[in-house]
C-alpha cells in the first residue's frame, strides 16, 4: 500500500496533517501485525483450541474496530449503527475466553481436608461417650 499521502491545498492545516501522520502511523503499525498473523490462519487447523480461539476473537476485534474507523473517517456515527452491536458481542466473547481461562488459576479445594474440618467443628462430647442428645439438656441442668 502507498503510504505517501499528498495533501494538496490542506497540507498548510499543520492539525489536519498531524491527525492523518498519526492515523497513517498507527494503521502501518496495525498492518504489520496483520501481516504476522494472518498467514497463520493455513496452519489454523494445526494450532490447539486456545490459541484458535484467541486468534477468532483478535482478528474479529481487529476488523470490526477497523470498520469503525472507517465509519468514523466517512462521517457516519458508528454508535447507531450495527457495528457497535457486533464489537459489544466480541468484547463479551473476549470476557468469557478470559473467565474460562482464569479458572485454571483458580486455587482448588481439597474435599478430604474440608470433610476434616467439618467433622472436627461439628464434634460432639456427648456423641462420643454414647449419650443421646435429648439427654445434654438434664445432665446440665442436674449439675447447676
Amino acid at each position: 500500500m502507498d503510504w505517501d499521502l499528498k495533501y494538496g491545498e490542506l497540507a498548510n492545516d499543520k492539525e489536519y496533517v498531524n491527525k492523518c501522520e498519526d492515523l497513517k502511523e498507527n494503521l502501518m503499525d496495525l498492518q504489520k501485525v496483520l501481516d504476522k498473523l494472518l498467514p497463520l490462519k493455513q496452519h489454523y487447523e494445526k494450532m490447539s483450541l486456545p490459541a484458535q480461539i484467541e486468534l477468532d476473537l483478535f482478528l474479529a476485534f481487529t476488523l470490526n474496530s477497523l470498520q469503525w474507523v472507517t465509519l468514523r473517517i466517512q462521517g457516519v456515527d458508528p454508535t447507531t449503527h450495527p457495528i457497535k452491536d457486533e464489537l459489544l458481542r466480541v468484547k463479551a466473547a473476549m470476557l468469557k475466553w478470559k473467565e474460562v481461562k482464569d479458572r485454571v488459576k483458580r486455587p482448588t479445594v481439597d474435599l478430604q481436608a474440608v470433610k476434616r474440618f467439618i467433622r472436627s467443628g461439628l464434634y460432639d462430647p456427648f456423641r462420643a461417650i454414647g449419650n443421646p442428645a435429648h439427654l445434654k439438656i438434664i445432665e446440665v441442668m442436674e449439675e447447676d
